[in-house]
């Protein structure tokens, strides 16, 4: 909303103002009279207070709070506030109230340390000594005798949500990540990210692979980011990719499943993060990939929360080689485009440059070295070419599982879900021109019926224990067999040279 939209919104005296701190401070320092009439303000409301406690965050929150009418017993009172306080008779003053929402204040500050990647002990040191609720209390000016309702369980997850987790190499992620959204590929998905560089790379491969893909993160202009939320909205089977910029606030429904494909620096992000599905009465799933590095920061975190065992998700490895055919292809073109992509916006920068300092730009390339570049230019572009027509070639196809013949359609060994697939796909296909030309809206999946990834999860998923004492024992294990190994192999070195030092003595 443009700024002079929100001022004449304004001069209508609203009785309801919902906005973000910053944009707030600007509107109440630059004199707006309804914003800074706060002696009639009846209700104070503060979403996701526990960032308050975080130092240096929301400096205009903390602003707005001080120019709050001080109330009856408040925990702390500035010089500011109870000057402003002065100027204001009893009877024009209303009682305010002061509602703090947050879904992680309650819990220990363990939950806001970051991960451990190893058994080391972390250095993240608590808030001033304060619990994070007489920090709030203090910051928010609220009473002393202030309620609280804790309705956090013991599970700190809702009852609605489906915990689970895949093991997988690094390297296997993006395919592990694909045959999660064509097999398991109904409903809106959101897939989590801590780097931007990692959300670039996957949404470009899901995109080449005719997967509906939008992206959020923090370098996105708002109306980028809105619009990218607009059509998250619009598509039921849609799949966002963000970071953590979308772990709060973020209130979408029919969100189906969270998938942490990098784990959270903390506990506390893990929960906001699968706090995107399973919203009010609805039920969801959160699925994080975990690979061996992230063997002991997954442990740790389990362990923060006090989580003795966590599904696995179910997975049908018949289905991988086709899947990482279509991937290693989807990287092939993603690594060309990127490559052309860089060497033009290289081009482009220092034109735009030279241009700005009014330097001609001449071509220092010979006639050989452009000819050759000619040449390199037209084989890249038959390589992207074919690589991109035989993706397609498989896109058309469903997925299907490696033991799935194409040889007997008929008989005893086909089950009626096979039967009522390929009926549906001989539909599809009335030529290939038109079935290239349909636009995509699921994969089909032979031997297999699309359904979410909860349903999966409930009908096949299995609980694996998950122990933090068993991974350092199996680590200190594998330590010490590396250790003999090395051992052994300096024994058999020095046993090796002392016997040709004895020969070597024996001839002479």
């Amino acid at each position: 909303m443009s700024s002079e939209k929100q001022e004449r919104l304004l001069k209508r005296r609203p009785e309801i103002i919902v906005g973000t701190p910053g944009r707030l401070w600007e509107l109440m320092s630059g004199g707006n009279q309804h914003l800074v009439e706060l002696h009639s303000l009846s209700f104070f409301v503060l979403d996701e207070a526990d960032r308050m406690i975080e130092n240096g965050h929301f400096r205009e929150l903390q602003s707005i709070i001080d120019m709050l009418p001080a109330t009856e017993n408040s925990t702390e009172q500035s010089p500011q506030t109870s000057k402003s306080c002065k100027t204001i008779p009893n009877l024009q003053r209303k009682k305010r109230q002061t509602f703090v929402f947050s879904a992680t204040i309650a819990l220990s500050d363990n939950f806001r340390k970051k991960l451990k990647r190893s058994s080391s002990t972390s250095k993240s040191a608590f808030v001033d000594g304060l619990s994070s609720i007489e920090t709030l209390s203090q910051r928010a000016g609220m009473r002393a005798d202030a309620a609280i309702i804790d309705l956090t369980n013991a599970s700190i997850m809702t009852n609605n949500l489906e915990e689970s987790f895949i093991e997988c190499k690094e390297e296997d992620k993006e395919a592990y990540l694909y045959y999660i959204l064509s097999i398991y590929g109904q409903g809106r998905t959101i897939v989590f990210c801590t780097s931007i560089a990692a959300l670039r790379r996957i949404s470009s491969l899901l995109r080449i692979l005719g997967i509906h893909v939008w992206t959020l993160h923090a370098q996105m202009q708002q109306r980028a980011r809105l619009k990218a939320i607009d059509r998250f909205r619009g598509n039921e089977h849609a799949v966002l990719v963000a970071t953590d910029v979308a772990a709060r606030g973020l209130d979408i429904h029919g969100v189906r499943t969270v998938v942490h494909y990098q784990l959270p620096h903390s506990a506390e992000v893990y929960i906001h993060r699968s706090g995107r599905t399973a919203r009010a009465s609805a039920d969801g799933c959160c699925i994080a990939m975990i690979s061996p590095s992230d063997k002991t920061k997954f442990v740790s975190l389990c362990k923060s929360m006090s989580k003795e065992s966590l599904r696995q998700f179910p997975l049908d490895d018949t289905y991988m080689p086709e899947v990482i055919k279509r991937m290693s292809l989807a990287r092939q073109i993603d690594k060309i485009l990127r490559k052309s992509s860089q060497e033009k916006a290289k081009k482009s920068w220092f034109q735009r440059n030279a241009e700005s300092v009014d330097l001609a730009v001449e071509d220092s390339d010979s006639e050989d070295e452009t000819v050759e570049g000619h040449k390199l230019k037209k084989n890249t572009s038959i390589q992207l070419k074919g690589l991109q027509q035989e993706l397609n070639d498989l896109l058309r196809r469903p997925l299907q599982p490696r033991t799935f013949s194409h040889r007997f359609l008929a008989g005893a060994g086909i089950s009626p879900l096979v039967q009522k697939q390929l009926e549906q796909l001989s539909k599809r296909k009335t030529s290939d021109k038109d079935y290239s030309k349909e636009r995509r809206t699921g994969l089909m999946v032979i031997g297999q019926d699309c359904i979410e990834p909860l349903q999966a999860l409930r009908t096949s998923g299995h609980e694996v224990c998950v122990n933090l004492d068993k991974a350092r024992e199996t680590r200190r294990v594998a330590e010490n067999l590396k250790r003999k190994r090395r051992e052994e192999k300096k024994r058999t070195r020095e046993q090796l040279r002392k016997e040709k030092k004895r020969a070597k003595e024996g001839t002479d």
